[in-house]
């Protein structure tokens, strides 16, 4: 998971909003940062932390142009250094920059691939710039094709089809989930979606003023309308004159990734036609349906803040009172998606402020939007009975993740997965809790009707072909990281 959003005003210059719209977008990757314009060259700086502090001593106006991009990392792979923190550039066949969101399941085969032939070479860790690698190719020569075997020849015309047809080229030859935007030099912004839609990536406009963004969020800060998301499948291009083109390249096979809603995305965002912060509401009446604790509860908490809106809802349709027992260090940043284990057990303990009177003596119901590896529910369990919690009834909104995530999410490591080897009564006893009550996979899907999900990493079920060697190649990419 990572944060994209790429701009072209044809008034003045993007810096300003690339930064505006970046930081709205921060929540989804904290390790890096970059940004980059074009203005007859690339201006490009990049940096390893928040985008406020790599940018706290840059002048945005040493960033001229009319099109740009920003890219909020967050790491699933690689070695964590400034190398591979995007965006990622190339200027054969022409000016190309490169913000992707997502994972490539095939990238060790498509480096290979690449490698073999002598001419490409991926110089970094990230299939971020595998994928920038393997668009080039298309966009270069005929010979792109070898890596799927068709023999049509790329067209070239005046229209842009070049650009459209090294895009499906692109989607022939990646396997796993990509959301991409790119800056082409002196000719515009195209963006493209894998064909099972896995990673957001919506389009927003205003007069003169066109964005690609992971969250509506984005284009809302920078004063855009939503337009509309992307279709899986589909490239959009927007040219100099601000003339929009759109082409269906692959046949969609949507399957939207449904952790977007339970944790990934802002409340605020709209993703696929559906309100976040609706859903997470939903979530938490589905919760209180199946509640069979109501009586034995005092007070409802949240764990701050993507369950907020499941516990608000839970309290609501459990007529029991919510209290906010447990507020978020302003200071800290999301433990869950640090770069490893010791960073996110020592962030868990200082995320958290708790309000001792609201806590003391009390039965609480503790609504959280899941558990992953167990490190926040355990060791927020320890600080209420620290607080003078009386019981602690555990609530996730969603199913126990059982199985690894390979589009971008860090949780590739099955054996960091708390839920994958342990039963409900038996992960209560692991975070010390009196009971513990998991969403159903069923009521889970019943708060995105009609909306087509990946939920592999509860159910097993993966949209896209991935082998076992891709699984563990994957698994072993994550676990160095997480170290």
């Amino acid at each position: 998971m990572c944060g994209i959003l790429g701009l072209l005003d044809l008034n003045q210059p993007v810096a300003t909003d690339l930064y505006r719209g970046g930081l709205a977008l921060q929540h989804r990757g904290q390790d890096g940062a970059g940004l980059i314009t074009f203005d007859e060259r690339f201006h490009r700086h990049t940096g390893l932390g928040l985008l406020n502090e790599i940018f706290r001593f840059q002048n945005l106006e040493k960033f001229p142009g009319s099109l740009g991009l920003v890219q909020l990392r967050y790491a699933t792979a690689g070695e964590g250094s400034v190398e591979e923190v995007q965006p990622f550039t190339l200027t054969f066949p022409q000016g190309l920059a490169l913000v992707h969101n997502g994972n490539l399941t095939n990238d060790p085969a498509l480096r290979k691939l690449l490698g073999q032939r002598g001419y490409r070479r991926v110089n970094s860790l990230s299939d971020s710039e595998t994928l920038l690698h393997v668009f080039a190719d298309a966009l270069t020569r005929n010979r792109a094709l070898e890596l799927t075997g068709l023999p049509v020849p790329i067209q070239r015309s005046s229209d842009n089809e070049d650009l459209f047809e090294a895009a499906r080229m692109t989607m022939m030859t990646c396997q796993g989930a990509y959301s991409v935007v790119m800056l082409v030099a002196d000719r515009g912004l195209l963006a493209f979606r894998d064909p099972h839609g896995i990673r957001p990536l919506c389009l927003g406009t205003a007069p003169g003023r066109f964005a690609f963004a992971s969250e509506s969020v984005a284009l809302d800060v920078i004063g855009l309308e939503l337009e509309r998301d992307l279709q899986p499948g589909e490239a959009v291009f927007v040219d100099m004159e601000g003339k929009l083109h759109c082409r269906q390249l692959i046949n969609p096979k949507p399957a939207h990734c449904v952790f977007e809603y339970i944790y990934l995305a802002r409340p605020e965002s709209v993703v696929d036609g559906h309100s976040v912060s609706e859903v997470r509401e939903r979530l938490g009446q589905c919760l209180a349906k199946r509640c069979t604790r109501r009586q034995e509860i005092d007070v409802v908490l949240d764990v701050p803040s993507s369950a907020e809106d499941a516990a608000i809802t839970f309290a609501s349709a459990s007529d029991l009172p919510y209290r906010k027992g447990i507020r978020k260090n302003p200071y800290s940043q999301r433990s869950f998606i640090a770069a490893n284990q010791a960073l996110r057990a020592g962030m868990v303990g200082t995320k958290f402020l708790f309000e001792k009177r609201v806590i003391t003596g009390k039965r609480l119901a503790v609504i959280d939007d899941s558990i992953v590896r167990g490190t926040t529910a355990r060791r927020l369990v320890e600080s209420l009975r620290k607080q003078g919690a009386y019981q602690v009834f555990f609530f996730s909104a969603s199913p126990p993740v059982r199985y690894p995530c390979v589009y971008g999410i860090d949780m590739a490591v099955s054996s960091q997965l708390a839920a994958s080897q342990r039963t409900a009564e038996q992960m209560a006893q692991d975070i010390g809790v009196e009971h513990l009550q998991y969403q159903s996979q069923a009521d889970m899907e019943s708060c995105l009707p009609g909306l087509p999900l990946c939920t592999a990493c509860f159910s097993g079920e993966y949209p896209t072909d991935v082998n076992e060697e891709e699984l563990a190649h994957i698994g072993e990419a994550r676990a160095k990281v997480s170290v």
